[in-house]
């Protein structure tokens, strides 16, 4: 069965450790800033930070700050605070507060585009797949009516600074969208490779 290309973010599923329990941190975005998105990865306005802003990560080599889960804000058209998926871009008094997963152990399930992340023969050729590579990040394009993210990852290599390790294929349930490892556009689990606050740094992985 072959994958449909529906991207949704970054999407946190466990960590390194066990279960999902990775530390969520607070954030803020100006109220200028441009629209992010719930999954999307995010980096600092300044790198390396010192002011805790963030803005919603593009194709680089800039430590992430982490994944952008959901955000508060208080709105300038409704006077009273929103609590929200995803920060719209606009219509903000003041700073917007961001959640952001950056627990350096946590993994999160993403869509790929391209044959580089497919895997040949049975699913168990986990010899010829991209496993334990390092993978860059496309911007997609998010849902306004869901606040979802529209990232994935689509370009394998060995940049040492690329903001993600493949870590495992998804291959369960049979016939879901994603599972197809043999077709594009199918789902993989990532963990950070360049955040800021992995301990390793960017040129050891994960």
């Amino acid at each position: 069965m072959s994958n449909n290309f529906a991207p949704f973010g970054f999407s946190p599923t466990s960590t390194s450790n066990g279960p999902m329990n990775w530390r969520v941190s607070v954030r803020r975005i100006a109220s200028t800033a441009g629209a992010i998105y719930k999954g999307d990865a995010v980096v600092p306005v300044t790198s390396p930070s010192t002011n805790g802003y963030i803005k919603q990560a593009t194709a680089s080599t800039v430590a992430l700050a982490g994944i952008f889960w959901g955000c508060q804000y208080l709105s300038t058209s409704q006077k009273r605070t929103v609590w929200s998926n995803y920060w719209p871009g606009s219509d903000a008094t003041g700073d917007v507060i961001a959640y952001v997963i950056d627990d350096p152990n946590a993994r999160f399930v993403v869509q790929t585009s391209g044959s580089s992340f497919q895997i040949s023969g049975t699913n168990t050729a986990f010899g010829t797949s991209p496993v334990g590579k390092l993978v860059q990040l496309n911007v997609g394009t998010g849902n306004t009516s869901t606040g979802i993210s529209g990232m994935y990852v689509d370009t394998v290599g060995t940049t040492a600074t690329y903001p993600f390790q493949v870590v495992d294929m998804v291959i369960d349930p049979p016939g879901a969208n994603g599972t197809d490892a043999t077709s594009v556009y199918n789902y993989v689990i990532v963990g950070f490779n360049n955040e800021m606050l992995r301990s390793n740094g960017a040129v050891t992985g994960i």
